[in-house]
């Protein structure tokens, strides 16, 4: 990390913290959430979850196949796909695809391998074209789901699959794994998501202030400033529907000592998004079954965000 910036920790808890937020980007109680209200987790290896481990496993293949066709980033970007669905594949395999590990304990579900069959098309363009039935499917799967944690697990698989397009910063593991959720209101959620886009609005201006109008990265956040000031207008309009009182914005977040350099103000930014990020997370967690074929294309919008920073997806989006 740039020396002088804090690091992701840090940042969220500028973003978030200040407010009692859980700020390392996982999931954690907010202190407007009662702790004693809890999803009971059920583990059971249902036809749904065989069916993605087995989707993950051979997108994997199909991913490690376009990466061995291909040259140069492109082919480091491919192999990083074919990483982050095998971890996938090791979640979905455990007894408790929610128990907050990574792929580190013994399987016990193995997947099925698909019937070979002759394609005309290249690897790159089959694994686009699987990508993104698989992230149709998972949409499907995370609209029947009947816990906040199995919600936001299948619209994690959703957003991730409808990210990958073959270009781009290649994905990272980083450090978030699906887990067991709390179990909290829309309105409660909403709030977190505001107080998140309030800190990504506090560093937009902070860095827009301080880089010279000829640099690119002027004008990519000048332009998500505006862009995140309207969906901050929508987002507090929901939450006075609700008869709720919007999130203010406070003085004061924690931002990195000036003077301040391009890639250091790109790594800020990434950061708030990824707070951000996870604010969607919770909204598609404490969302209603039928709602969440809105709630996951709006999280989806948002992990889209950082590619233009030249930043990758986490294998995880909505969990970091």
């Amino acid at each position: 990390m740039t020396s002088g910036l804090p690091s992701r920790r840090g940042i969220l808890i500028a973003g978030a913290g200040l407010i009692g937020i859980g700020a390392a980007g996982c999931y954690t109680v907010s202190p407007i959430v009662d702790p004693g209200t809890r999803e009971s987790p059920t583990i059971t290896i249902t036809p749904r979850r065989r069916a993605a481990l087995n989707t993950e496993s051979e997108l994997a293949a199909t991913a490690k196949r376009a990466a061995a066709a291909a040259t140069g980033s492109a082919a480091a970007m491919l192999s990083a796909v074919a990483r982050m669905h095998t971890i996938h594949a090791g979640v979905l395999a455990q007894a408790d695809p929610l128990g907050g590990q990574n792929a580190d304990t013994e399987p016990v579900i193995t997947p099925t391998p698909a019937p070979s069959s002759a394609s005309t098309l290249s690897p790159l363009v089959q694994l686009v074209a699987d990508e993104k039935r698989a992230a149709t499917q998972y949409l499907a799967d995370a609209g029947a789901a009947e816990t906040p944690g199995e919600a936001l697990l299948w619209a994690s698989l959703s957003v991730f699959a409808s990210g990958v397009s073959g270009q781009g910063a290649p994905p990272t593991q980083g450090d978030a794994h699906p887990m067991t959720l709390p179990v909290e209101t829309l309105t409660d959620a909403r709030q977190v998501l505001l107080s998140r886009l309030n800190a990504l609005v506090a560093g937009l201006e902070w860095g827009v202030g301080r880089l010279p109008s000829s640099d690119p990265l002027h004008a990519t956040g000048a332009a998500r400033l505006d862009a995140v000031e309207i969906q901050r207008a929508r987002l507090r309009q929901d939450l006075r529907q609700a008869s709720a009182s919007p999130t203010p914005a406070l003085p004061g977040y924690q931002m990195p000592a000036t003077p301040s350099t391009p890639a250091s103000t790109r790594e800020l930014w990434v950061s708030l998004e990824l707070g951000v990020l996870a604010g969607h997370g919770r909204v598609v967690a404490a969302t209603p079954g039928p709602a969440r074929s809105t709630a996951i294309p709006a999280m989806a919008d948002q992990a889209a965000q950082l590619r233009a920073y030249g930043s990758g997806l986490p294998a995880w989006p909505g969990w970091v």
